[in-house]
C-alpha cells in the first residue's frame, strides 16, 4: 500500500487539474459596451438649443443635442465613442470625447424645424464594436 501511493498520488493531482466550470457566456450582460447589454439606459438626454457661431457674414446657425453618457455603468475605466444615428436623414456620426474624460456630448444639426421632435439612436463605440443602440428625443421650442 505504501508503494502505491507515490503513483496514485500524481494521478489524482492530475486529475483534478482537469475540472472546469463550464462558462456561460450568454448571461454575460452587463457591460454596456456589448449589443447584448441588458441593463439601464446609458444616455439621457440633457436640452436641445440653437447656437450660432461665427462672425457676420460668416454665421452658422445649427441646433444641439446635449445628451450624457453614465459611465458610472461601466465596468471599468474606458475611453469611448459615441456613434450617432439621426433617424430623421439616417446620417451616422462617430463623435470622440471632447473633452477626453467627459461624459457630456453634442450632437449637432445645420437643418432643424422649431417644435419638431428629433430622435437620435446612440450607441457606445469602443475598439471597431458597438454597444447595444438607445433611443432619446428632444423637441426644439
Amino acid at each position: 500500500m505504501k508503494r502505491l501511493l507515490p503513483l496514485l498520488l500524481p494521478v489524482l493531482l492530475a486529475f483534478s487539474g482537469c475540472y472546469k466550470d463550464d462558462l456561460d457566456v450568454s448571461t454575460w450582460t452587463n457591460n454596456p459596451f456589448d449589443r447584448d447589454y441588458t441593463g439601464p439606459n446609458v444616455f439621457s438626454m440633457d436640452t436641445t438649443f440653437i447656437e450660432i457661431i461665427g462672425t457676420p457674414p460668416n454665421v452658422i446657425t445649427r441646433q444641439v443635442m446635449q445628451f450624457t453618457v453614465n459611465s458610472s455603468l461601466f465596468l471599468a475605466p474606458n475611453a469611448y465613442q459615441v456613434r450617432v444615428k439621426d433617424l430623421e436623414n439616417d446620417q451616422i456620426v462617430l463623435l470622440s470625447q471632447f473633452p477626453v474624460g467627459s461624459d457630456v456630448w453634442r450632437y449637432t444639426k445645420l437643418e432643424f424645424t422649431f417644435g419638431q421632435e428629433l430622435c437620435l439612436e446612440v450607441r457606445l463605440s469602443n475598439n471597431f464594436s458597438d454597444g447595444r443602440p438607445e433611443t432619446i428625443c428632444a423637441t426644439l421650442q
